[in-house]
């Protein structure tokens, strides 16, 4: 056991030398690397003072989505106002027309029971002297025949 030990505490130690040897090598000799601190502070100097610029001109692009929001909102809100006012015309002006097709109906309804009695008026009028008529008429002539 102690030699399996043994082995994994040497494993172990290569492993830490090698991964040493690698982070810690020089460079290849073909690339040189150059440091350029000063530019490159200078660089982000410039980087970082134009943020705020267009952190501005975010914040008023945002606003100007609100605003353009608020006003959607608003005319969406009118529209479903408008809408809702029309519904109800609508109801009131269908229940109008519904009532003056009711009356309508009723009035022809009357005017049709009106005609139909005053033809059977007329009828039983006409019925009435038609029948004296013709009753007189065989009435003559029974008493003409009685006279003979």
């Amino acid at each position: 056991m102690k030699k399996r030990q043994w082995r994994m505490d040497a494993a172990l130690l290569r492993t830490a030398v090698i991964f040493f040897c690698l982070a810690c090598a020089p460079f290849p000799a073909g690339s040189a690397a150059s440091a350029n601190y000063f530019e490159d502070f200078y660089n982000g100097v410039e980087k970082f003072s134009g943020l705020p610029g267009e952190v501005n001109e975010l914040k008023k692009s945002y606003e100007q989505t609100l605003d353009e929001l608020d006003r959607a909102k608003q005319s969406a809100k009118a529209y479903e106002e408008q809408n809702a006012k029309l519904l109800e015309q609508n109801r009131e002006l269908a229940q109008t027309v519904n009532q003056l097709k009711d009356e309508s109906d009723s009035k022809d309804a009357k005017a049709r029971k009106f005609k139909n009695m005053l033809i059977a008026v007329v009828l039983l009028v006409a019925g009435y002297f038609i029948g004296i008529r013709v009753l007189r008429f065989f009435m003559r002539r029974s008493n003409r025949k009685l006279r003979r």
